[in-house]
């Protein structure tokens, strides 16, 4: 088979896509659960070579090679009207050529005169809906009688290939629901707080496949009030999302009746034991109300068994605010207290959740110094912070964050500043284009 033409290395055709089964073959890298299939037949069947072939969008591409003939073929691609495989997508059905030379359907083919085949046995792959996407089979390079025994081995085989790709179709619709379930968990962008920046980051853990339980929210409560949110459900999957969606309904009902944090947790907190008596999800959340009217800032904080909440001060340094009370969920009264932290212009609050300082590189976790020092050293402008931040857990990390990380940093700039901003921007927009004079001075139009 070394004397095959040379055909064009590409990528695939177009980028995989979770709603369209193919694109699970059409990756250049190799697959060990396709090569060790077609590892398996060439084997079994003493073939020079077998293979996994996949066709999308008028290419064929080499999903797998193996055998003793096979070189180094995958992810390379051939047009379909080159292809065998174009029979199997055509018909749907298995595609047996003893003797290349003898059979109409092959001869003066011009890929099996080029690649020196001569015979040729193959079984269409398809997805759930039964489309058929490819085949997969075994070649050799001398005329060769089939047996019904390698026919039935390559027809299970071509099954176990269609079966693995059915679960990663299944994978791929239920990462793409996790996604927008986990999306409509959270608010659809931030709202602008006039006189604050704010900025939140989002990071689901993994591929994004399960709905973990982190989530912010920042909403209008008042002509210049405003609540804040940060918060991670214990567990994973439907049952966190519901714990989840709870928590954003009550907390947003009950910061309409009451600008109390402990109050509005504590209400959390009945509903989580009154609606899931029986659940073992707990929520550990962070609450801030915070008021911005013209002449003054105020802040007012709860924290139920959440990470420290942090306070970088203008001049860099941190120190954890507010007072810590027990996770929601579980006691009856979990000792939750509002308190009212000291902070000024230059100021900022940076919140987070557990993904940030559990991230892991082998048995070191990225942990709490490190965050407090980038805290220090970082440019307080919130969106710049939250980005900082989230770029570097993920350089810490190896591989996908295992755990979700969610961020969200609120920066106090000096009221003086913008004050001088707000006038600024009214005198450019009250300002108008003056009208064009003659020379005499006389308005012209």
């Amino acid at each position: 088979m070394d004397n095959s033409p040379a055909p064009e290395r590409t990528g695939p055709a177009r980028d995989a896509d979770p709603d369209h089964a193919a694109s699970v073959l059409l990756h250049a890298e190799p697959e060990e659960p396709f090569d060790r299939l077609t590892r398996l037949a060439a084997v079994m069947l003493g073939a020079p070579f077998a293979f996994v072939m996949a066709m999308d969008d008028g290419r064929s591409y080499w999903k797998s090679r193996a055998g003793t003939a096979a070189g180094d073929l995958t992810g390379w691609q051939i047009t379909a009207a080159d292809s065998l495989c174009r029979l199997a997508i055509g018909t749907g059905r298995p595609l047996v050529v003893p003797d290349a030379g003898r059979d109409d359907r092959v001869r003066g083919d011009s890929f099996v005169r080029s690649a020196g085949i001569r015979a040729w046995a193959s079984f269409p792959l398809s997805d759930p809906s039964g489309r058929t996407l490819g085949a997969f089979g075994a070649a050799d390079v001398r005329p060769r009688l089939w047996t019904a025994r390698d026919l039935e081995l390559l027809e299970t085989l071509a099954q176990a290939v269609s079966s693995e790709i059915a679960l990663r179709h299944v994978a791929a619709a239920a990462t793409a629901l996790a996604r927008t379930l986990q999306q409509s968990l959270l608010p659809p962008e931030v709202p602008e707080i006039p006189g604050l920046e704010v900025s939140a980051r989002y990071r689901p853990a993994g591929e994004g496949a399960e709905v973990l339980g982190d989530f912010f929210d920042v909403f209008q409560t008042g002509r210049t009030s405003f609540g804040v949110v940060l918060g991670d459900v214990a567990g994973k999957g439907v049952e966190a999302a519901k714990v989840t969606a709870l928590a954003h309904y009550t907390i947003r009902a009950a910061a309409s009746r009451t600008r109390d944090p402990a109050a509005i947790l504590n209400q959390l907190n009945r509903a989580l034991l009154t609606q899931h008596p029986d659940s073992e999800r707990f929520l550990t959340v962070a609450y801030m109300a915070v008021d911005r009217s013209r002449r003054n800032r105020t802040l007012a904080l709860c924290s139920a068994g959440h990470t420290p909440v942090l306070l970088r001060g203008r001049d860099g340094t941190v120190t954890p605010i507010g007072s810590h009370g027990l996770v929601l969920g579980v006691f009856e009264d979990p000792e939750l207290t509002t308190s009212r932290p000291r902070f000024g212009p230059g100021d900022t609050i940076l919140l987070y959740t557990d993904g940030v300082t559990e991230a892991r590189r082998g048995n070191d976790q990225y942990g709490d110094d490190r965050l407090r020092a980038l805290l220090a050293a970082t440019d307080p402008a919130a969106g710049r912070l939250t980005a900082t931040i989230e770029a570097a857990v993920l350089d810490f990390a190896d591989g996908p964050p295992q755990d979700d990380i969610a961020i969200l940093a609120i920066h106090f700039p000096d009221i003086s500043s913008v004050a001088m901003k707000t006038v600024r921007s009214r005198l450019r927009a009250r300002r108008r284009p003056r009208r064009p004079f003659t020379r005499r001075g006389t308005p012209t139009g």
